[in-house]
């Protein structure tokens, strides 16, 4: 009897203290953030757009996918559409890749399966690379909208 009142006190208290944590994680006032990523100047599908803290621990990070014209939205590292990320200094990436088909199948070393498409990335490496990219964003207050303007020369 004794062991089961003890478990029953346990779950109330992670329930309790999972609640405050959520509620501690919603407070954060996360600002919505959009814009258009452009490929010398052509709108780019498809792209997957990734926000950095700049410094470590003053933001979080946050990402979205650019649509038929070019326009995203972020959503919070939850995942809530729309939602955006915190204030601060961001460090952005872009990463889009295609399927090409191969000119004959081959076989993967790794699975066995025979493979007749690869995948190729579509946009330079220095904006893939949170290490090296050139993109850095302001989040302010308020509605952003951030456009991405990448350079194929890069």
């Amino acid at each position: 009897m004794k062991h089961n009142n003890i478990l029953f006190i346990l779950l109330i208290l992670f329930v309790l203290f999972s609640g405050c944590i959520s509620r501690k994680t919603n407070d954060l006032e996360t600002q919505y953030v959009e814009g258009i990523v452009t490929l010398d100047g052509i709108p780019v599908h498809g792209a997957h757009i990734q926000f950095f803290p700049k410094l470590e621990g003053s933001g979080q990070e946050a990402g979205g996918v650019s649509g038929e014209n070019g326009f995203y939205k972020l959503s919070s590292l939850s995942g809530d559409p729309g939602k955006g990320v915190l204030e601060g200094e961001y460090l952005v990436t872009v990463a889009k890749n295609e399927a090409i088909e191969l000119p004959k199948p081959r076989i993967n070393p790794n699975t066995g399966d025979e493979e007749t498409h690869e995948t190729k990335s579509v946009l330079p490496e220095i904006y893939r690379n949170k290490t090296k990219t050139p993109i850095f964003a302001t989040v302010v207050r308020g509605k952003n909208k951030i456009d991405i303007k990448l350079e194929s020369s890069n």
